[in-house]
């Protein structure tokens, strides 16, 4: 049940962001008559400021735990989420989308992950596998069922239909979901009970650390730079996939394909990555996966046909890399007692990092006049990342 939950919540997340985002801001341009450039530019001051509130979010979410995180993110959704897409003057349009972006993000990469490091410490891998499902199936799914909302309901009507979604969601999610499984009976990882005392000493070892403790460790600096690679690279990749395309004339329908291709992959990919993580260990599986993401990045880079219909696939296994290994490398390095601490100033600090990717871009387009020679950066970033994760302690994996 808790695995399903946040599957559908990573589902709902990008469907108040990047999918839903896709679909609104071109109709609410329009029927404001506003310049669809500027929506665009003011969405993304929108998504860089989002990083200070998710700070607030993720100690909000320390402090109150992840149930807390998860009904507060859906109903506080569905009020920004609607605030915008129906929004008449540029203020309300900015405050809204910010507050969307914060909130969306919250239930998903605070409250859902929380519960898997609760729930799942050492099956996390197994657990994220099945839930990072769920941007794929938001990008194969939401767009089209979104359309049909808008295209038939309204753009009012049919975003109404996602915020009473989200509010279903809270009420289902306040009635079903608990913060530990201790407080239903159980273990975490369908732990026998007479495990019970082992669990304890361990929890007892894995003694709560101050902020200040956390910043000294270099497991957290380790963890901020390796997974602010990998969000630059999935930003980069995701963001300007069409763009990219269209530099080596490949058309517009082509490139949509490709790219619904990936995501098709992407889901048998995020178990396969899961299952790889459970099974041979956090550390090698970002190894294995770093270096097939760069060759990928090279073999698209290479504007040989043939090379870059095999990195379609390629990609398509790696696209909830970030997703997956954000929540396995926290519990890993800081268990589950200190998973929602480090999580509260990591993720805000790698969606920071995340957003460095359009600087990156933009200067390649400017010297070497297309998008392509970005990914060569990606790849030599991605090596990096590696091999600082050969350095990284992980005392829980």
């Amino acid at each position: 049940m808790i695995v399903i939950l946040c599957f559908f919540m990573y589902v709902l997340t990008c469907a108040c962001t990047t999918d839903g985002e896709n679909i609104i801001l071109p109709k609410l341009a329009a029927a404001n008559g506003w310049e669809y450039t500027m929506v665009l530019n003011l969405a993304s001051v929108a998504g860089c400021c989002s990083v200070i509130g998710n700070l607030f979010l993720g100690k909000l979410c320390d402090k109150k735990g992840p149930k807390f995180s998860i009904i507060l993110g859906l109903l506080a959704s569905a009020v920004f989420v609607f605030l915008y897409a129906t929004a008449t003057s540029i203020a309300v349009y900015v405050v809204g989308l910010f507050g969307a972006i914060c909130f969306a993000q919250s239930f998903a990469f605070f409250g859902a992950n929380s519960l898997i490091a609760n729930w799942f410490p050492r099956k996390k891998g197994l657990a994220m596998g099945f839930v990072s499902i769920g941007p794929p199936i938001a990008t194969i799914s939401m767009i089209s069922v979104m359309n049909f909302l808008m295209n038939n309901l309204g753009l009012k009507k049919g975003v109404l239909v996602i915020c009473v979604v989200l509010i279903i969601v809270a009420v289902v999610c306040f009635l079903l979901v608990k913060d530990t499984p201790e407080e239903c009976g159980c273990l975490p990882d369908n732990m026998p009970m007479d495990k019970a005392e082992t669990n304890g000493q361990e929890e007892a070892a894995d003694a709560k650390i101050s902020f200040t403790t956390l910043i000294k460790m270099k497991s957290f600096w380790y963890i901020l730079i390796m997974m602010g690679i990998a969000n630059l690279c999935s930003t980069g990749l995701m963001s300007q996939f069409l763009r990219r395309c269209t530099d080596s004339n490949i058309s517009d329908s082509k490139a949509a394909l490709m790219m619904s291709a990936m995501a098709i992959v992407g889901i048998f990919g995020s178990m396969i990555v899961g299952y790889v993580e459970n099974r041979f260990g956090t550390r090698k599986a970002f190894t294995f996966f770093g270096i097939w993401w760069a060759l990928a990045f090279v073999l698209n880079f290479t504007n040989i046909p043939a090379l870059m219909y095999i990195s379609i696939p390629m990609f398509g296994c790696v696209i909830t890399f970030m997703q997956i290994f954000i929540p396995t490398f926290e519990i890993s390095a800081f268990g589950r007692t200190n998973f929602r601490s480090a999580n509260a100033i990591l993720f805000p600090m790698i969606s920071m990092i995340g957003q460095l990717t359009f600087v990156l871009i933009s200067v390649c387009i400017s010297v070497f006049g297309e998008v392509r020679y970005a990914y060569l950066f990606f790849a030599a970033l991605l090596v990096v990342a590696v091999l600082i994760s050969r350095g990284l302690k992980l005392e829980n994996e």
